[in-house]
């Protein structure tokens, strides 16, 4: 059996990963995640886009696993914050802060933003890397709109305040098996299907 190698420790999207692959078909794949290399070191994600980041994690886990290996980097632009908190949204109350801490800087720093301009977007970029080097990038995207007060108590990150008008609901109050249907994360890896049911 291949094995697939999850490039993260958040088990939030290696249940998310996980569940979209089996519902494609792909079970025959074993699945991993960093987690099982307690002495891997993260590299500096560092790039301007959440391309490059995705593939600067699939490229370097890839390479010390000797596994297929697939990265995401995503998160969240909001037009009224000139595309913040972008490539920093799982950051960007601080390092080491929750997803409440990052829903709060958002919401404070849209205090002033009228209902009519909470236009936003969460964005995914799915890489896949072999042990070689070579990659392959797949992306998604999910129009919405930021509410004043969070809703809904399921999914993670700003899912509670990402609205989405054409289901009346938030991500957070969607079902696991709908936002694996419509998420920005599970459009991308629709994508990425071909290209890893062509490499396993």
């Amino acid at each position: 059996m291949k094995t697939l190698l999850i490039a993260t420790n958040n088990a939030h999207k290696v249940r998310e990963i996980g569940s979209v692959l089996r519902d494609a078909g792909m079970e025959d794949i074993a699945l991993t995640d960093l987690t099982a290399y307690p002495n891997y070191v993260a590299p500096e994600e560092n790039g301007a886009t959440f391309a490059e980041n995705a593939r600067i994690k699939a490229v370097a886990a890839a390479r010390y696993t000797g596994h297929l290996a697939l990265a995401d980097d995503s998160g969240l632009t909001v037009e009224a914050l000139g595309g913040a908190p972008g490539i920093f949204s799982a950051r960007y109350a601080g390092k080491e802060q929750l997803d409440a801490a990052n829903n709060a800087k958002l919401l404070a720093k849209m205090a002033q933003v009228p209902p009519g301009q909470r236009q936003a977007a969460f964005c995914c970029v799915i890489a896949l890397a072999k042990p070689n080097g070579q990659f392959w990038l797949a992306e998604g995207r999910v129009e919405g709109m930021i509410l004043e007060t969070p809703q809904g108590n399921g999914g993670f990150g700003y899912d509670p305040l990402f609205y989405l008008p054409p289901y009346g609901q938030t991500m957070a109050e969607l079902s696991p098996q709908e936002k694996n249907r419509i998420s920005h994360r599970a459009l991308a890896l629709q994508k990425a299907l071909p290209i890893l049911r062509q490499e396993v």
